[in-house]
């Protein structure tokens, strides 16, 4: 249960640690004052009588602006959510000759401190207000310089529901404690209970979903074009403006630093090129290498972002990001450009989902079932760079099948060839002559068909087989999962025979067959059709009666016209 106070948890994002107590760290933590209520102020001498203590409020930011000044080691009222279950290491340190400790970024164990053996090192948890403390005891015995070092995100159970699963991907860097404390704004007293607040962005669940026309299954006719959707939620901290002024670490995948920069405060945190170490950028990509059945339709890439779940994706402008396929490696990559990662990760633009669509198709007539996943690559400031991949029971699925069909006669069972089929969607498109084309649609048998679509037809070979292949099937996800099972997919057609072989009659009636992702093989014949030889029907006459039928019509018509020029001579 998460409630929302000034130091409970509600929300939050995932890991990136900001900036340090003493020093300056890179994006790393910030360590902002926030005293417990009996917060301990005395003179500048240090009593005996005290307790001294270290107090921990871990809490989540979603980028660097909201980091504030650096705490002094009382109380600040904050209103952040809080992370519970997180473990900070503490050991006491002494330095090593006259060396000044401030930052554990810049000073080294063994060269400017050691460990001190007379206390033993202790781990401490945050508590579900996101608290940890440490009593270290009553009297000077207890003063000195103590290193505070976070330990890695290892929650479970009901401390990881409480940010929502995220996990603190980079820890806080560790920093450096006086205890008792000389007070910031007071310099002539002491603190005995140090306040401390290192922060973090967590580290954020992307969330890379994949689909096909927007479906987890989908299949359009073989050579038809369809849709490929990556999607994923906008990383928090995408896009971050510098609070302070300082260096700056950019990690590695496995977390050590492959560079230290300097930022200035208010200027955007810019990851460039490695080879540029001037600034930091955040940066983001989607990459998907297709399927080598795949055909990607050129220069139909683009990014799209939407704000809320339901909320209608709008198209980024082409200066916000760049598109890049290569077609040896059929590797298709988006990428935000600056432009794009500042209009994207603008918390104030709202935008909480992105995408990248393209069209693809496959060659005609294939048959079978796809899938193909892709990874989302970010890195955000402080943190190590992301390589993020769809769970394998979540990627989408295209399908198409085939059938085949055997025409033989009914006398001598013999194999024909030359014999045409057409296919239909229903019983009664086949009854009505309305029939499927190349785009998946059916149209009647003598309509005028758009630009380069036909109907689909099959004709029997010498061997008698025809084929259908490239179909559209249906899914029904009959375990609820949504992941396409190869038995899941079919579809019913109606088979009509348009023409029939020389000397044998029409199928008389539309056959139904079902298509599935077995039907297509090779050596199953799915439709035996067997046509009945045409009948011999009586003589309509022989040829001499016609000949005599002919003289005599032609002799009757000779002598009519004689009569008729007689009857004029004699009037005249």
């Amino acid at each position: 249960m998460k409630n929302k106070k000034k130091n409970i948890l509600t929300k939050a994002v995932v890991a990136t640690t900001l900036f340090t107590a003493v020093g300056f760290a890179p994006i790393g933590s910030v360590l902002v004052a926030h005293a417990a209520e009996d917060a301990v102020f005395a003179d500048a001498i240090a009593d005996t009588t005290s307790n001294r203590s270290i107090t921990i409020w871990k809490y989540q930011v979603r980028d660097a602006s909201e980091l504030g000044d650096r705490g002094d080691g009382t109380k600040v009222d904050v209103d952040k959510d809080i992370i519970p279950g997180i473990k900070f290491k503490v050991e006491r340190v002494k330095p090593v000759g006259d060396k000044s400790l401030t930052n554990p970024r810049e000073q080294r164990v063994d060269e400017h401190y050691t460990i001190d053996p007379t206390f033993p090192a202790q781990t401490i948890t945050t508590d579900s207000f996101g608290k940890a403390v440490i009593e270290l005891g009553i009297g000077r015995a207890n003063d000195g310089i103590y290193l505070i070092t976070e330990l890695p995100d290892d929650r479970t159970g009901t401390d990881l529901d409480a940010t929502d699963g995220k996990k603190i991907g980079t820890p806080a860097d560790p920093f450096f404690v006086y205890v008792p404390q000389t007070n910031r704004q007071d310099t002539g007293k002491l603190i005995y209970d140090v306040q401390v607040q290192p922060k973090n962005i967590l580290e954020s669940l992307v969330n890379p979903d994949k689909t096909i026309n927007d479906l987890k299954g989908d299949s359009v006719h073989a050579g038809q074009e369809f849709q490929w959707e990556l999607a994923a939620k906008v990383p928090a901290g995408l896009w971050q403006i510098a609070a302070q002024t300082g260096p700056v670490d950019v990690l590695k995948a496995d977390g050590t630093v492959e560079r230290t920069v300097s930022i200035t405060a208010g200027d955007p945190i810019i990851i460039v090129d490695p080879d540029d170490s001037s600034l930091l950028q955040p940066n983001f990509s989607m990459t998907d290498v297709l399927n080598e059945k795949l055909i990607y339709k050129d220069n139909s890439a683009k990014m799209q972002v939407r704000v809320g779940d339901t909320g209608t994706w709008i198209d980024l402008d082409p200066t916000d990001y760049t598109v890049s396929y290569d077609a040896p490696s059929r590797t298709l990559k988006t990428a935000l450009t600056r432009a794009g990662l500042e209009k994207v990760g603008t918390a104030a633009n709202g935008y909480t989902d992105i995408r990248t669509v393209f069209t693809a198709t496959v060659a005609e007539n294939w048959n079978g079932i796809l899938d193909n996943n892709f990874t989302v690559n970010y890195q955000i400031p402080g943190q190590t760079p992301k390589t993020v991949t769809p769970p394998p029971l979540t990627q989408p699925k295209y399908y198409t099948g085939g059938f085949d069909i055997k025409k033989t006669g009914e006398d001598t069972k013999a194999v024909l060839k030359d014999a045409e089929f057409m296919i239909a969607l229903t019983k009664e498109d086949a009854e009505a002559g309305k029939f499927i084309a190349t785009d998946g649609k059916a149209y009647e048998k003598d309509a005028t068909l758009p630009p380069g679509v036909q109907l689909i037809k099959a004709t029997s070979d010498e061997d008698g087989l025809a084929a259908f292949d490239g179909l559209a099937l249906d899914w029904t996800d009959a375990n609820s999962d949504n992941y396409v099972q190869d038995d899941e997919v079919s579809r019913k057609y109606w088979v009509v025979e348009t023409k029939a072989p020389e000397g044998y009659e029409l199928l008389k009636e539309p056959v139904e067959v079902t298509v599935d992702l077995t039907t297509e093989k090779d050596d199953t014949i799915e439709l035996n059709i067997v046509d009945k030889r045409k009948t011999d029907l009586p003589f309509t006459g022989g040829e001499g009666t016609t000949l005599l039928v002919a003289i005599a019509l032609g002799a009757i018509t000779v002598g009519t016209v004689a009569i008729m020029i007689d009857k004029k001579r004699r009037k005249a």
